[in-house]
């Protein structure tokens, strides 16, 4: 139990790490994600004045957005505008990803619980 709580703990810094990072230290929005980590990274999706859009985790978070994102395809849908958006990067290392990656996430989302999170239904 006493491991179960260190996780917990270690999800609220992470996550205490995405929100409070200021807004312009964040990684702007734009086609070529130039300068967003390559390194396994749990992420968040903030607006600068909505706050936490969406938060998630990923191998490589450059070629995760290069590649599309629905957080950013909601965006869109949303009216936001590109300079409204950014993202913000907590990586780690490979220990963490391979052991914690989805609990963390997973208790992160929950204390949250982002709007562009939401589980979409699958109609019959």
């Amino acid at each position: 139990m006493s491991n179960w709580k260190s996780v917990e703990q270690e999800a609220r810094k992470i996550l205490g790490f995405l929100i409070s990072t200021p807004f312009e230290q964040c990684y702007p929005v734009g086609r070529e994600f130039t300068n967003l980590t390559t390194r396994h990274s749990l992420y968040a999706v903030r607006h600068r004045e909505e706050g936490l859009l969406y938060l998630g985790k990923a191998q490589n978070p450059k070629l995760r957005f290069t590649g599309g994102h629905k957080a950013l395809v909601w965006c869109w849908l949303e009216g936001y505008e590109p300079i409204d958006v950014r993202i913000a990067v907590y990586p780690l290392d490979y220990s963490q990803w391979t052991q914690l990656s989805l609990s963390l996430e997973s208790l992160m989302i929950r204390a949250t619980e982002p709007p562009f999170n939401v589980k979409i239904s699958m109609r019959d």
